[in-house]
């Protein structure tokens, strides 16, 4: 009998002892370092976040106000109302597992992480004016991008679509307006300093359009394939694409050079 109560009080402390550690022992400046250091990198591109408003709730959870995501020391991604809970067993095992959920302006965010091995992330209808990084890189306007996320072996496969586009802006290389578009959806993945582009596709008042090609170390190697209706074509856009066909309605155009 002795034994079993003994085993019954070590069942009970355990928990407890582990949740004084929690509250106690863990301030919250040791978890904003914890979670920015696993996030961040110094490679190329650079990545780098800053979390406000970080604090500690019951059962290892965290409640943080914003998170904002920087590459190459611009503005990216800004996160808010982030509640995210803690495994605390995969420490033994070196690893830093968490689920969360957020929002991006008035869309949704949620995923699981188990770093540095894998995650996943999956983004509801989020307004492209709320990610900054398009901006930077000269793409504007409106529509609602969903999009998921896989890691696995410090790679990232990601999957997105934006059925309502209306963007502004021009992208380097592109001849046709990037306005025409206003379906895109695409996969492409990242890793290490390259961003390898399986396929995006772009549908508009103008055709049809699909690129594909990788980005290392922020330099370009790309093919855009285009498909135009040309009753929509302006003359000057004909005479743009004219010394890329390579049979009728088909062209395929370069893009190399610097991304921004």
């Amino acid at each position: 009998m002795t034994r079993v109560r003994k085993l019954l009080y070590l069942a009970i402390s355990t928990p407890v002892f582990i949740v004084l550690i929690w509250f106690f022992a863990v301030p919250d400046s040791l978890i904003k370092t914890i979670i920015e250091d696993s996030i961040s990198n110094r490679g190329r591109p650079k990545t780098d976040i800053s979390i406000k408003g970080l604090k500690k709730g019951l059962f290892f959870t965290v409640h943080v106000d914003n998170l904002e995501l920087n590459i190459d020391n611009t503005p990216a991604l800004i996160i808010t109302d982030i509640s995210s809970k803690f495994n605390p067993l995969h420490l033994l095992k070196k690893q830093f597992a968490f689920s969360f959920k957020g929002k991006i302006g008035t869309g949704n965010i949620e995923g699981y992480f188990r770093l540095p091995e894998d995650g996943n992330l999956k983004i509801d209808n989020v307004e492209l004016s709320a990610v900054p990084y398009l901006a930077s890189v000269g793409i504007e306007g409106r529509g609602l991008i969903s999009a998921e996320l896989n890691l696995k072996n410090n790679t990232v496969n990601v999957i997105f679509k934006i059925p309502d586009a209306d963007i502004k802006g021009s992208v380097g290389g592109i001849p046709l307006p990037i306005s025409s578009f206003h379906k895109i959806q695409g996969f492409l993945s990242l890793e290490g300093n390259t961003i390898t582009i399986k396929s995006i596709s772009l549908e508009g008042d103008k055709g049809y359009a699909r690129l594909k090609g990788n980005i290392t170390n922020g330099f370009m190697k790309l093919v855009l394939e285009l498909m135009p209706d040309a009753d929509e074509l302006k003359p000057v856009e004909s005479m743009l694409i004219g010394q890329y066909q390579i049979s009728p309605g088909h062209y395929v155009i370069p893009i190399n050079g610097p991304l921004m």
